[in-house]
């Protein structure tokens, strides 16, 4: 998946779907505002949510400690948009000047 057209809303829906997983549960059981840890997700869990954020977003050198220092759907993907907002084109891409 491609930053380039991506929506905040695209970015949020990953997570949750992501997190879900992760937790055993389905995406609609998963309330945004509640902490990764009240699903029981651990760092392992953490860290293969990460890489999963990775792979699909294409984002790179995240912070291992992402999710704790935005414990929640909600704030994680407020990070993450900032991340992806500032996300510079890469030289030679697609549509640039």
């Amino acid at each position: 998946m491609s930053t380039e057209n991506l929506t905040f809303d695209d970015v949020k829906n990953l997570l949750v779907k992501t997190v879900a997983t992760e937790a055993g549960i389905t995406p609609a059981e998963l309330a945004t505002d509640r902490p990764f840890t009240s699903y029981g997700l651990d760092s392992m869990a953490a860290l293969t949510v990460g890489v999963e954020i990775e792979d699909t977003l294409g984002l790179t050198d995240l912070p291992v400690n992402l999710m704790w220092d935005h414990p929640t759907v909600d704030r994680l993907a407020a990070a993450l948009w900032r991340r992806i907002e500032d996300t510079p084109v890469t030289a030679g891409a697609e549509g640039e000047e």
